[in-house]
Parts: C-alpha cells; structure tokens; sequence
C-alpha cells in the first residue's frame, strides 16, 4: 500500500514536471540582451555597492537577541502559571547572560552607525 502510494506521488510529479518543461517559455541565452544598455559606452564600476558590514553586523545581533527571547517566552509562561521557584536561578542566569551580551556588544560600539 505504501509503496503503490510513492509511485503514484513520484508518477504524478514527474508529469507535472513534464508538462511545465513542455509548457514554458524556452529562453535562448543571448550576450547582447543580457548586457545593460549604456547609450553606447562601457560601464565605469560595477553595478552593485557592497555591503556594509554594520549592517551586517546588526541583523546577527537582532537574530541572536531574537531567538534567546523566543527561548525566554515560555519559561515565563510556566513560571506564571505554575509558580517554579527552583527554576528561577535558571532564569536569572540567562537573563545575566543576555544583559552581559548586551554590555559587550555595546562596550565593542558594535550598535553605533557613525
């Protein structure tokens, strides 16, 4: 039964697969309409500017606070409904950990843009 099931699945996909290759617009790689129009000239420097890495910089910051807070939201959640008192000394160790992550960051001027 679960095998008939799989061939079925992979039978029925690669039908789609078939009829999207067969329906789709077939596109022919061409240098010239590739390439930017310049009105004639070539192209001074690239067309993109890098990154900069404060900003970089700042979304791993928001990420990693991000995701401890996700982590923090339901151990208050079963501190308030539950009342766990031994647990608390947990608690304040990662809150310690945050606040002393937060300081280093900030001592480091990793959260200024000037």
């Amino acid at each position: 039964m679960l095998i008939t099931n799989l061939m079925i699945m992979l039978t029925i996909s690669c039908l789609f697969l078939l009829l999207i290759f067969s329906i789709s617009k077939k596109k022919l790689v061409d240098r010239e309409k590739l390439s930017p129009f310049e009105c004639g000239f070539s192209t001074m420097n690239e067309g993109r500017n890098p990154l900069s890495l404060r900003f970089f910089l700042v979304t791993l910051i928001f990420l990693v606070f991000d995701i401890e807070l996700i982590l923090l939201f339901p151990f208050l959640m079963k501190i308030f409904f539950y009342s766990i008192f031994p647990h608390v000394a947990v608690f304040n160790i990662f809150l310690i950990l945050l606040s002393l992550g937060l300081f280093l960051e900030w001592n480091q001027s990793m959260l200024e843009w000037a």
